[in-house]
């Protein structure tokens, strides 16, 4: 087997809301607003786990120390 292939690791949504302390239904939501990258598999969402990280990082760079977005 591919070697990339043994490190991916997909979240099902219940385990990425865990991490992000969100219900469902909002990463639901962010995936249909396309704010949150994600893939179908077998008619159940995933989250890529390394798509994920990459997301809450670039979304930590997106925000002034007092915790307000700047402007664009």
């Amino acid at each position: 087997m591919d070697r990339n292939f043994d490190q991916i690791r997909l979240l099902t949504l219940a385990e990425a809301a865990r991490l992000l302390h969100v219900s469902t239904r909002t990463l639901q939501r962010m995936i249909h607003g396309n704010n949150l990258p994600a893939l179908k598999v077998g008619g159940q969402w995933r989250v890529r786990e390394s798509q994920l990280t990459q997301w809450i990082q670039r979304r930590e760079g997106h925000h002034t120390p007092d915790g307000q977005t700047p402007p664009d």
